[in-house]
């Protein structure tokens, strides 16, 4: 089964998301004040105002309700709407691309490191193809090789 990644959901969504769990904070909070914020009336002018909702209490329990749900909702909305700075970096380069180019660095990004030759067989591409595109991607510092033997250790730029 599937792992529901929050961050991944477009944003009409996350701001659905967002207003949903605010309304059932908001009551859920009034809920869980009004016992201790109510007091029972000791008169008939007490009672009336209770049921006008006139009264000091019910105005103080819904602005702390109202208050706590748009706090724990900008908690969640940042949360929702926080972008890796690197995912975001690694969309707006991808843009600039070339299929081929793009290609290599999905790979580099699978694997972590990898070597030019597992560079090759994987994209089933000539030795002459993948060492072009590696040096121009390294000429722009997207990515590092290091030498290892007759291959180089192929590895997206820090």
């Amino acid at each position: 089964m599937k792992k529901l990644n929050l961050t991944e959901l477009d944003n009409v969504t996350k701001i659905l998301l967002i207003l949903l769990i605010g309304v059932i904070l908001y009551f859920i909070m009034f809920m869980v004040l009004s016992p201790f914020l109510i007091r029972e009336p000791t008169s008939m002018a007490e009672v009336m105002n209770q049921m006008m909702g006139a009264n000091d209490s019910s105005i103080i329990i819904n602005l702390l309700s109202l208050i706590i749900a748009i706090i724990i909702a900008l908690i969640v909305s940042f949360y929702l709407f926080r972008q890796n700075g690197k995912e975001q970096e690694y969309k707006i380069l991808r843009k600039v691309l070339s299929d081929d180019e793009k290609k290599i660095l999905d790979e580099i990004k699978k694997a972590g490191e990898i070597t030019q030759d597992s560079l090759r067989f994987r994209l089933d591409w000539s030795k002459a193809k993948i060492s072009t595109i590696l040096t121009n991607l390294d000429k722009r510092n997207l990515i590092q090789r290091k030498r290892i033997g007759k291959t180089y250790n192929v590895y997206l730029q820090k």
